[in-house]
């Protein structure tokens, strides 16, 4: 006879967020370790260097979630973020040309009331941590995408 014991089934529930969570933190740690790893464009390693697109696609492809290699294209997926609803783990993209399209792309490891901090590949400093409402990068957002998603 099947009983419905609604503590182990919270315990259940707490248990797959407890471990979301947990796996978000694994994938920023990932991010982490490519800390200071120079900037090339059309790069995708740490010896030779990296560009922003590869960066973001190597450190979701190492949990088994694929992305496009291009920022334009990783922009595609996921779904729609608001500004003020930004958590660990979304992804945010830049337009740092002339045009508005989409060439540049970081994922948020952390956020505060003040303030969301993002790892990305910079050409001038190769993969860095930086502030989303510093001016300049808060002039060239476009959009933020959340590829990891909780369901109960």
């Amino acid at each position: 006879m099947y009983r419905n014991n609604s503590k182990n089934y919270f315990q259940f529930l707490n248990n797959k967020k407890f471990f979301f969570k947990e796996k978000i933190e694994c994938i920023i740690e990932k991010a982490k370790n490519y800390m200071s790893t120079p900037y090339r464009y059309g790069g995708n390693n740490t010896k030779t260097g990296i560009d922003c697109s590869a960066l973001i696609k190597n450190i979701f492809a190492y949990y088994h979630i694929f992305l496009p290699r291009i920022s334009y294209n990783q922009a595609k997926k996921g779904s729609f973020v608001p500004k003020d609803k930004i958590k660990k783990g979304d992804l945010l993209f830049f337009s740092t040309g002339i045009s508005k399209k989409i060439n540049h792309v970081g994922m948020v490891i952390h956020t505060s009331n003040k303030n969301i901090f993002f790892i990305h590949a910079s050409t001038s400093n190769g993969v860095i941590i930086s502030q989303l409402y510093k001016k300049y990068w808060n002039h060239k957002f476009i959009m933020a995408r959340r590829i990891l998603f909780y369901s109960e």
